[in-house]
């Protein structure tokens, strides 16, 4: 069922339009006053090109040069004026996008990622992104609320012109009242008449936009994602090997012959478009009919008739226009609304305000108090209950099957998530209370599903452009990086990835050192690593915990793996089981256990003995 368009009032019009132009004031006041000009110039030429004809025909050629010269000054005025305006108007408009996609990156960095994951706030970054990039374009919907305050303006002017007419008729005309009356009242109905035909023609062309228009939406979003398919590494892989190519190539042909639904749409419009041209013509017919009786009657000059005719065929083709923009306005509000509301809505958490307290010897203290956590949206705890103290220097592993919580109870420590029960606490201190982006940066984190940019590799280390060069060379020769960056065309300044130029993409292995690298970089208390060496060979990763002491050093660490040789090499142990904690203790404490953790590691154990045999 197609999504219904809310229509957008005059004031949301007038407030959206002050919260886009936040910051330009300008913009606001060109368009207002660029509206005004814009009407005005056609009704200066209207207004003393009737009474340069009238005096003219009066013999009064002084005046009537006075007047020429009234109307030479008063168009130039205005009409500087207007292109002043407008040159406003582009001057701010114009980067409107690009100030659109400066606010909602900024709002997107200060969302809690617990927002950001939710389902229904993905669907609105993607509307919002589609949006901005195409039907919902800030710099359009500006463009035509100028165009729709212009339109505005003209009828507004036009109603003035048509009352003074008519009281110019029952005041001066030398026909029977009850025929002024009936004349009249029949232009009245007359432009109601026209006025509803024009409403409805409305209302179906832009319910019938808003379904070509969501369709355009999606076939574009095809589009993009059938065209990163096609130039992808490794989609190219699949789709040769499971023969996708015509499945993929019919995708695309679908899209192609998409655009035989848009010319169903100018078909239609045009045929709405053609029945009110009937119904204007007919009005303007009377309309001119109706003038030239009340000239004849001499209740308006000959003079008055070229003006009164032309301010009413203008409000005519003004409502037709209001109509048209809005039309359009209302559509892309559908689109921008989401952006506004996006932009608008409040964090959800307290960023705190407690300073972390600087310490040379990375004594920070981390404990989880009784802490639940159930996700947004599920009615099961993914964690029940779980007090567990990170304690200073030491080297700790959580172990568990899929699903046991592991990476929720590091999202928890590092406040990506809130607890929906107990409290996180950093030196006796609920972690709330501290301010979010120092309490961050006692962290150096290597999630399993990390992230490299497009951007060269010492910027990838370094998390930025500032490098200490120093560090850099510290920290590849401290992974085993060395040799990599050695080969790369630009050396440590090489771009990763093609997405920003000619880049080079590492292996699973290498871009996996990149990031562990990058944890190294920053040089915080407390290291935490998510499967830190699932995309690396055994050499390599025999490298890395055979130098596991030098790369962390005196710092506090937690490692998430399912490879239960690496815990050898840890403090404790930490076994989590459907939400709790199962067992704890060393790897041979575990072992003799023989519970979870034995089981894990025997299973294991024999997989690699037995795929050994074989072999």
């Amino acid at each position: 069922m197609e999504k219904e368009v809310r229509q957008m009032s005059i004031k949301e019009m007038w407030n959206y339009l002050i919260f886009q132009t936040k910051g330009y004031r300008q913009l606001g006041a060109a368009i207002v006053a660029g509206a005004v000009c814009g009407a005005g110039i056609s009704y200066i030429n209207s207004i003393l090109y009737a009474r340069i004809i009238d005096t003219l025909l009066l013999e009064q050629y002084t005046t009537a040069v006075h007047y020429v010269w009234i109307m030479i000054l008063a168009v130039l005025v205005v009409r500087l004026v207007y292109i002043m305006c407008n040159q406003i108007f582009e001057q701010y408009a114009s980067p409107s996008r690009d100030e659109t996609k400066r606010r909602t990156a900024e709002k997107t960095f200060s969302m809690e990622f617990e927002e950001i994951e939710k389902e229904e706030n993905q669907i609105a970054f993607r509307r919002t992104r589609g949006g901005v990039n195409g039907a919902g374009d800030i710099e359009a919907q500006l463009d035509s609320i100028y165009k729709f305050f212009t339109e505005c303006v003209k009828v507004l002017f036009a109603l003035v012109f048509l009352l003074i007419l008519i009281v110019q008729s029952a005041q001066g005309a030398h026909v029977a009242a009850w025929k002024i009356i009936l004349m009249t009242a029949l232009l009245a109905g007359m432009f109601a008449f026209s006025f509803w035909v024009n409403v409805r023609v409305s209302e179906s062309i832009g319910k019938k936009q808003v379904e070509l228009n969501h369709e355009n939406e999606r076939i574009n979003f095809l589009y993009g994602y059938l065209f990163k398919i096609f130039t992808s590494e490794t989609a190219a892989k699949d789709i040769r090997l499971y023969g996708m190519q015509d499945y993929l190539c019919g995708k695309n042909e679908t899209c192609i012959n998409a655009s035989s639904y848009f010319s169903e749409e100018g078909i239609f419009e045009g045929k709405n478009q053609a029945k009110f041209s009937f119904v204007v013509q007919l009005l303007a017919g009377y309309i001119y009919v109706y003038v030239a009786v009340m000239a004849m009657s001499g209740a308006v000059s000959v003079g008055d008739v070229l003006m009164y005719s032309g301010a009413i065929i203008t409000m005519m083709t003004g409502v037709q226009n209001i109509l048209m923009q809005y039309n359009q306005i209302n559509y892309r509000n559908e689109y921008l609304k989401t952006y506004e509301d996006f932009i608008k809505r409040p964090n959800m958490h307290y960023d705190g305000t407690l300073p972390i307290e600087k310490r040379d010897d990375n004594e920070y203290e981390l404990s989880f108090r009784n802490v639940s956590f159930c996700y947004p949206g599920t009615a099961d705890d993914i964690l029940k209950n779980v007090s567990l103290d990170f304690k200073i220097g030491q080297k700790m592993a959580l172990v568990g099957m899929n699903g046991a919580g592991k990476t929720t109870l590091i999202k928890l420590l590092l406040r990506l998530y809130e607890p929906t029960g107990g409290e996180i606490c950093l030196n006796g201190i609920n972690i709330e209370k501290y301010d979010y982006e120092e309490y961050l940066q006692i962290f150096s984190v290597v999630f399993q599903d990390f992230k490299l940019f497009a951007f060269p590799l010492d910027e990838n280390i370094a998390a930025g452009e500032q490098v200490d060069k120093a560090r850099l060379k510290q920290v590849l020769t401290k992974i085993g990086l060395n040799e990599f960056a050695e080969r790369l065309p630009q050396k440590k300044r090489t771009l990763l990835y093609q997405e920003n130029g000619e880049g080079v993409t590492p292996s699973g292995g290498e871009a996996q050192k990149v990031a562990i690298a990058r944890a190294l970089y920053k040089n915080a208390p407390f290291v935490i690593l998510d499967e830190p060496t699932a995309a690396l060979d055994p050499i390599a990763e025999a490298g890395i915990y055979e130098n596991f002491d030098s790369l962390v050093g005196e710092k506090t660490a937690v490692y998430i793996s399912h490879r239960m040789s690496s815990c050898k090499f840890c403090d404790r142990i930490v076994v989590l089981d459907h939400g709790e904690i199962a067992e704890e203790g060393t790897h041979e404490q575990l072992l003799e256990q023989n519970g979870i953790y034995a089981k894990l590691y025997q299973t294991q154990a024999e997989y690699y003995v037995t795929a050994q045999a074989g072999a």
